[in-house]
């Protein structure tokens, strides 16, 4: 079987499978190694009453999707897959790069947000909101102004590099997923590699015009996306470490499958993890207008926060 190896969230993937939004690096031997395996026969044995269908526990991650297929974590080393059949690698990738790699990460001690992640000046700033809120669509536009890009959708938080006391935050895929105006509104050129994340979906998978960060990115700040049409200009508005917690909470993975899925004892190191990127870096309300227009002046806010001089 044919291996495909991968560099993301400071993993060294070694795959049967090609995962077309990641770039391919030469084969390696690397301690933070994860096979990804084809495995025939751990489709359920009957159809599960709920689509998608998740059976997670501490030692052992269960995750089925009807028109993907299904993926076993038995240890943080490996992930054993079955395709449905006739299902391409493209559309297999997009589900093991959300919730299936969150859970090998999160065994691993990564805590994992759903958000995006931009380096400005050197520092992380991560994009978090709703389904809608524009976290991607702030990301790209920071990208169009020259930022380097770290990654969409997942940002994996690591606070156990023994050299760096602070937080950091891996760099991930080159890709990114937009709304049509979005494309328009930043005057995005067409590239043979754009495809609709799916059939039925409008938003466009395009690759970031420019190379990712190539190494961890200290935690710089956090900024939750409140669009609305009330809004008249972007703005920033700081959050108490008790209100910060919260929000930094609600938008991990971990709330999309439940806290406790993975034990007692995780719920707690997960916890502290939170803690320590409230205790490490700012989190705002960013008020964000719903006119795509102003996506210069909401860049040039988050460029004060972060810049040396101010």
């Amino acid at each position: 079987m044919t291996q495909h190896y991968y560099s993301v969230f400071g993993l060294t993937l070694a795959s049967e499978f090609m995962f077309d939004v990641l770039d391919p690096i030469p084969p390696v031997a690397h301690a933070n190694t994860l096979k990804v395996k084809r495995r025939a026969g751990i489709h359920p044995d009957a159809p599960p009453a709920f689509d998608p269908y998740f059976d997670i526990q501490p030692e052992r991650q269960f995750l089925h999707w009807k028109a993907v297929g299904t993926f076993i974590i038995e240890d943080p080393n490996t992930v054993l897959v079955e395709p449905q059949e006739g299902v391409s690698d493209h559309l297999l990738s997009q589900a093991f790069l959300g919730l299936v790699i969150s859970l090998v990460l999160e065994r691993r001690g990564i805590l994992c947000l759903h958000a995006s992640a931009v380096s400005v000046n050197n520092r992380a700033a991560l994009f978090l909101g709703d389904k809608g809120a524009g976290k991607s669509t702030t990301n790209a536009a920071l990208l169009a102004r020259g930022h380097v890009p770290i990654t969409d959708d997942l940002v994996a938080v690591d606070r156990t590099l023994t050299e760096v006391p602070a937080p950091v935050v891996w760099p991930g895929f080159s890709s990114m997923k937009l709304w049509p105006d979005t494309v328009e509104a930043l005057a995005l050129k067409a590239d043979e590699g754009d495809r609709l994340i799916h059939p039925s979906v409008q938003k466009v998978q395009k690759r970031m015009p420019t190379p990712l960060a190539t190494h961890p990115v200290p935690m710089g700040g956090l900024f939750v996306l409140r669009r609305s049409a009330d809004v008249i200009s972007p703005s920033v508005i700081p959050r108490p470490a008790h209100e910060a917690l919260q929000m930094v909470m609600r938008y991990t993975f971990m709330a999309r499958y439940g806290e406790t899925r993975l034990g007692r004892e995780h719920l707690g190191l997960h916890l502290k993890r939170c803690g320590a990127v409230v205790a490490n870096a700012p989190v705002y309300d960013l008020m964000v207008p719903a006119d795509l227009s102003q996506l210069n002046a909401l860049c040039e806010v988050i460029e004060r926060i972060f810049d040396p001089a101010g």
